[in-house]
């Protein structure tokens, strides 16, 4: 059976998973019958995904389920619609799942609106639905948190049920104001803008009732509004309530992949790796949601371990993690009109602002120009909500130009002036610098050199090296001007950990460091890159780690693979940053919390490094030097308290004796990154 490892995230106050989307299928040939482009290949999985997805919920031992919609495949009005319902029940009855229903289209019909390919709600499928679950609109209590079901397909009509609910859930988010307030429906208020247009959509409720519920949602202070339907992830605001469109556990849809400018897979039918569901966890100051992938695996065909359950932006609050945007934060298109929408609408790529979110990266760095563009400083303004804090480059041939980044002071949290003629700041340089820090914004600074790299041309360098930041120190303190923060420039060429290590961090007039860790076209060295970054940086105080790019560079002079390829899923180094981060620096823990430990003679020359702190050991044993770190591990360590090892490219952990974790490790089963950890977790 499947479970969960919360070692490093901090304890709830309550926790409940949202899932959405199951379409239990009773027969996968259902459509090659009918000549349609949905082929049994497609198909043949969901119901299995399905199953495996509900055991993952049933392994987070949370007692609160909320499904917002779509049990089954099979539509109302439909030959097998009875069959495929009974199924749908039966799967949640077999999972041993208490879950509470939201209705689908797919459940009692579609919205009412003329264009929609489906019959749309009517009484008899209400009915059903009332028989199976009880009440399509509901609400139930826990402690000082209120959560709120409703049925969107009755929305904007004029069944006696669409007033009902209208006036009830008035009156019940009245009557629970002082209360934190959570709401579940199928369809999503919307996709990009409040205003885009609901009739003609298939995807989004209309108007009227989409600005009566979002200004419901403003005046109760409703903390976050759960919603499916699309199959694609879709991240809003709506003043301080967090609106979520959650994935499907079975499959994706075509249509909303004009976000990307590269084409899917199967048109968009099987981008498994976007498959999933929430957990929510609620504390007494914040609420974090995880996503928990779920990547098309079935009970056939999981990994073995327990899922590392990792800190989101708002558990990991002192996490050096960082990324540069080299691509903007997001791409928008004004879509296409395709079955079965009949008016073009918008769509937003907001996974690469949610992975941001999902793996605790606390700082991203972009061009200050991004905040002149509408739809980017809209969704870095997004990020900012989320805790990631901001850091907006300039280029600054003049002492002009540094005076000039003041003007967005205010959007962001640092400044990065590049000096683009001059290594060391000069006399109306460094007045420039004391005024932009007077503005409140912090401010980095960083060099920006051409260097002969022994290509055909020469090549641009950002940051300090080790030693140019003593010079920059002392001209700092000698002029009286404090830096936040310097950036240097990491070499890619060797051991990200030695040259991490290499820089002194005793500076008395520059606050923090930045590093800049550059990724190749290797997947592989990416992660051993980014997992030796950041175990440099656990012993680094006020460092920072930026993992450089956020996303893949291919169509460009030098091919790069970022944290996220180019539909915005997870490459490897995107895995073992959000497991590290969480491991190292979940629970308050911050750079600076560890020392770095010999490994002894035998793995110096070995890429294994060793971190410890006041609660034992971490120690990093890429692949190839697993076997010798093995032998040096059963002889360092002591005494029969079990040993941890997590393989952070898949998330996976196993707890167990020390000579069993290292036969793991040894056997190759714990990745190519093994890491094992001694002493409390």
């Amino acid at each position: 059976m499947p479970s969960f490892d919360r070692s490093d995230v901090p304890q709830a106050a309550l926790e409940f998973v949202v899932i959405a989307d199951t379409h239990h299928l009773v027969d996968p040939g259902m459509y090659s019958t009918k000549g349609d482009s949905v082929t049994p290949e497609i198909v043949r999985e969901w119901s299995d995904r399905g199953d495996w997805a509900l055991a993952l919920t049933k392994a987070t031992e949370t007692e609160l389920v909320f499904h917002v919609g779509d049990l089954a495949q099979e539509y109302p009005g439909s030959r097998f619609f009875d069959t495929g319902r009974r199924a749908a029940v039966a799967q949640f009855e077999e999972s041993g799942l208490e879950v509470n229903f939201a209705a689908g289209n797919m459940d009692i019909g579609d919205k009412p609106d003329p264009t929609v390919p489906a019959g749309w709600v009517e009484p008899g499928y209400l009915k059903r639905w009332d028989e199976d679950f009880g009440k399509s609109f509901y609400s139930r209590t826990e402690g000082d948190t209120h959560f709120v079901v409703l049925n969107s397909q009755i929305m904007n009509t004029t069944l006696p049920e669409g007033i009902e609910q209208r006036e009830w859930v008035e009156a019940d988010l009245a009557a629970h104001a002082s209360h934190r307030i959570f709401l579940f429906m199928h369809l999503p208020p919307y996709l990009v803008d409040e205003d885009e247009p609901g009739l003609g959509s298939y995807d989004v409720l209309g108007n009227p009732d989409r600005t009566w519920l979002l200004d419901l949602c403003r005046r109760y202070d409703v903390e976050a509004l759960f919603s499916g339907h699309t199959h694609f992830q879709v991240f809003n605001r709506a003043g301080g309530t967090r609106l979520y469109t959650l994935p499907s556990t079975t499959t994706t849809r075509p249509g909303f992949y004009e976000a990307f400018n590269v084409c899917p897979p199967d048109r968009g039918w099987l981008d498994t790796t976007k498959l999933g569901f929430f957990l929510v966890r609620v504390t007494d100051d914040a609420t974090s949601v995880h996503l928990i992938r779920t990547s098309g695996e079935t009970h056939a065909n999981h990994p073995a371990g327990s899922r590392i359950l990792t800190g989101t932006t708002v558990d990991v609050p002192h996490s050096p993690a960082a990324t540069y945007l080299r691509l903007p934060i997001t791409n928008q298109s004004d879509g296409a009109i395709s079955y079965p929408n009949h008016v073009r609408h918008r769509i937003r790529d907001d996974y690469p602002l949610l992975s941001c979110v999902e793996a605790g990266i606390r700082h991203v760095r972009f061009p200050i120009h991004d905040l002149d563009v509408s739809i980017q400083a809209g969704q870095l303004a997004v990020l900012r909500s989320e805790g990631v804090r901001l850091t907006a480059t300039v280029l600054c041939p003049r002492p002009a130009d540094i005076a000039a980044a003041a003007r967005k002071a205010s959007e962001t949290d640092f400044i990065e002036v590049q000096l683009t003629n001059r290594f060391l700041p000069e006399g109306e340089d460094l007045e420039a610098l004391a005024g932009l820090r007077e503005t409140g914004v912090g401010v980095a600074m960083a060099p920006l050199a051409l260097e002969d790299t022994g290509k055909v041309h020469l090549r641009s360098r950002t940051g300090f090296r080790p030693r140019e930041l003593p010079d920059l120190d002392d001209m700092l303190s000698e002029r009286g001007v404090y830096l936040d923060r310097a950036v240097c420039t990491v070499d890619d060429s060797g051991s990200v950990w030695n040259e991490v290590l290499a820089f002194d961090t005793r500076l008395g007039s520059v606050g923090g460091l930045d590093f800049l860790v550059p990724l190749g076209a290797d997947d592989e060295r990416n992660a051993l890159a980014a997992a030796e970054a950041l175990f440099a940086a656990a012993t680094m105080p006020g460092c920072r780690v930026y993992l450089d790019p956020l996303q893949d560079l291919d169509r460009v002079t030098k091919v790069v693979n970022g944290l996220l390829d180019r539909l915005s899923n997870p490459r490897p180094a995107f895995h073992v940053t959000r497991v590290l981060n969480t491991v190292l620096f979940g629970n308050g823990r911050r750079p600076g919390s560890y020392k770095p430990v010999d490994p002894g003679p035998s793995l110096r020359e070995a890429r294994v490094r060793g971190v410890a702190d006041h609660r034992g050991e971490l120690w990093l044993a890429p692949d190839g030097d697993g076997t010798r770190a093995a032998e040096v591990l059963r002889h360092r360590v002591t005494g029969h308290a079990p040993v941890r090892l997590i393989d952070p490219v898949a998330g996976l952990s196993w707890v167990d004796s020390l000579p069993a974790v290292l036969d793991l490790m040894v056997s190759g089963d714990a990745g190519p990154l093994p890491i094992v950890q001694v002493g409390r977790f």
